[in-house]
């Protein structure tokens, strides 16, 4: 069986005035070189349309950061002037551990020895 194509007729009238409209002319030449007049085209707006938005983007990132990165100047001087805790290794090394929450009255005892037995001291 045949494939019916949908194609609407036209008079030579017609098709000689289709052939000279812009329309017709880019058909002619997609048929030609399909990628130079219809590849070419579309991979180079994508190209710039890609770049054109990432400056965009980022623009509009950069704003953001300067909008939080700013300081007036009483914050500034607010922040310089807090006072400043002294910091102690040993608390510090505790609070990582999570030992300094459980056990805050803790302190390292001798144990106390059995008569007789001896001290192990060297």
């Amino acid at each position: 069986m045949g494939v019916f194509e949908n194609k609407t007729f036209k008079s030579k009238r017609q098709q000689a005035s289709y052939e000279k409209s812009f329309l017709g002319i880019y058909q002619k030449l997609v048929k030609k070189n399909s990628f130079l007049y219809l590849g070419l085209p579309m991979m180079l707006s994508v190209a710039i349309g890609s770049v054109l938005l990432s400056n965009f983007t980022s623009l509009r990132y950069e704003q953001r950061d300067a909008k939080i990165k700013e300081l007036d100047e009483t914050e500034a001087l607010s922040l310089a002037n807090q006072k400043k805790r002294k910091v102690d290794i040993k608390e510090e090394y505790y609070k990582l551990q999570g030992l300094m929450d459980d056990n805050k009255d803790w302190e390292p005892k001798r144990v106390e020895r059995l008569k007789g037995e001896s001290e192990n001291v060297w």
